[in-house]
């Protein structure tokens, strides 16, 4: 029962009831599903907190510990009230991954999990992009176009904007009249509200889509699986996205090189990168020394400016980054350390860190599985978080359930991996080793973002 709860609780975080019909503002069907799922799991979302498996599946302990780092981050400022209502939310998130460990425990389960978030995705994907094509014909040439992006510059975060996806403008083009070209990119649904963060779902959901669409036990069936494949080709062009291209490029890479071995992944990504600068619009636009590019980096570099301080050990507060550096870092890492400071930015880390390492070694161990499926998917899950990494270069997504979920669904991978070896035992292991390894990446990592901005931030005047 827990099981089915959660996954109708999953399938509410990406369809949300409330955004589809006005008749169903307010109902919070996804709280409910997930009480209900806690309530029934009790006992399995103990155990997730147990000492014995934070020692035997890292990535849970890392998790708690962004909680402690949010908590953290506020106390060490006294900032009561963002303790109260920044530990509550990421306590949400918190249960959201502890369930999905705790209750994705068999590969059949792991499989049932997967193909209900590829559909859960796709039809909210499909909605978004038919109400992005209404969109664009209602607003392209319309002359209040202009009006409208002013008036929602103007609005707070949270307040209702007339413009439902993102339209940005184009210096860099003109019409034949001399007029400057707008560029409309496709939003999602709820936590999906930004182009990028749909353009790295949409490389996930095709993941995944490609795995039962070459699962040859399914028979003919699976290749209906090329209908949301075909879509998620459309609605990556759609968000305009150059982040998600990008995750898509690490994405095949990985596969590839997982799958095949390293030296045909690296000889086909010389080629996408070759290939790059010929793509069309501003997908192909990639650049550090100006626009856009230029414009995150300075945000990275006002963010950290405020880490050369006592704050370095707890950070500027959860939540608080816009409040020094005007608008959110644009970047899950720097987000974390300037919020959470070392503390919390290493334990995020962590949860990116410690699923990673288990895939290498994994892939340099030669480690079998004797469960087909689990064998099979292994190139799949690698590709998913990596191409997660990848978008969270673009975007400040540290404390949203849809992170949680590609963790919590590499940690139950892991878990599956390590219990169906010939002989059962954890991947990876909390200790001095490994520790060690993760501490050591993680202030790489921290001092590698000062040195990047250092480089590569053009500030004027």
């Amino acid at each position: 029962m827990a099981y089915v709860l959660f996954l109708l609780a999953n399938f509410a975080l990406f369809v949300r009831p409330s955004e589809l019909s006005p008749m169903l503002e307010g109902v919070q069907l996804y709280l409910f599903l997930i009480i209900g799922a806690v309530i029934c799991a009790a006992r399995p979302l103990q155990n997730q907190l147990a000492r014995k498996v934070f020692i035997q599946q890292p990535i849970n302990l890392c998790v708690v510990g962004v909680l402690v780092g949010v908590a953290m981050s506020h106390l060490s400022l006294m900032y009561l009230y963002g303790l109260r209502t920044g530990v509550i939310a990421m306590s949400k998130t918190v249960v959201y991954y502890l369930l999905l460990v705790a209750l994705v425990n068999t590969p059949q389960r792991l499989r049932r999990f997967l193909m209900c978030t590829a559909i859960s995705a796709s039809v909210m994907i499909a909605f978004s992009v038919k109400d992005y094509f209404q969109f664009v014909g209602t607003w392209d040439g319309n002359p209040e176009l202009y009006s409208a992006m002013l008036h929602d510059g103007d609005l707070s975060p949270g307040e209702e904007k007339i413009l439902r996806h993102v339209v940005e403008l184009n210096m860099n083009d003109t019409t034949d009249t001399n007029q400057h070209v707008y560029v409309f990119r496709m939003r999602g649904l709820g936590i999906f509200n930004d182009p990028n963060d749909v353009a790295i779902l949409i490389v996930v959901v095709s993941l995944i889509c490609h795995f039962f669409l070459t699962d040859k036990a399914l028979g003919p069936v699976r290749h209906v699986w090329w209908i949301p494949l075909g879509l998620m080709v459309i609605a990556m062009y759609c968000t305009q996205s150059r982040g998600g291209i990008l995750a898509t490029g690490v994405a095949g890479t990985v596969w590839l090189a997982t799958k095949y071995g390293g030296r045909v992944a690296i000889g086909l990504g010389a080629l996408i990168v070759m290939m790059l600068p010929l793509a069309a619009g501003r997908i192909g636009d990639i650049a550090l020394s100006s626009g856009t590019g230029q414009s995150r980096i300075q945000l990275w570099g006002d963010g950290l400016a405020e880490l050369v301080s006592p704050r370095i050990l707890f950070g500027v507060g959860e939540g608080m980054y816009q409040e020094y550096a005007r608008l959110v870092a644009h970047n899950s890492y720097v987000h974390a350390f300037v919020e959470m400071g070392i503390f919390g930015g290493t334990f995020f880390f962590g949860c990116l860190f410690f699923p990673a390492y288990a895939f290498f070694r994994m892939h340099r161990d030669k480690v079998y599985i004797q469960d087909e499926d689990l064998r099979r998917l292994r190139p799949y899950m690698t590709a998913i978080l990596a191409s997660w990494c990848m978008g969270l270069c673009s975007l400040s997504r540290c404390y949203v359930e849809s992170t949680y979920m590609i963790i919590g669904v590499s940690a139950a991978y892991i878990n599956l991996a390590g219990f169906y070896q010939w002989r059962p035992r954890p991947i990876l292991m909390f200790n001095r080793f490994t520790v060690e390894r993760w501490l050591l990446c993680s202030a790489c990592l921290f001092v590698g973002c000062f040195v990047f901005v250092r480089i590569f931030a053009r500030y004027s005047g």
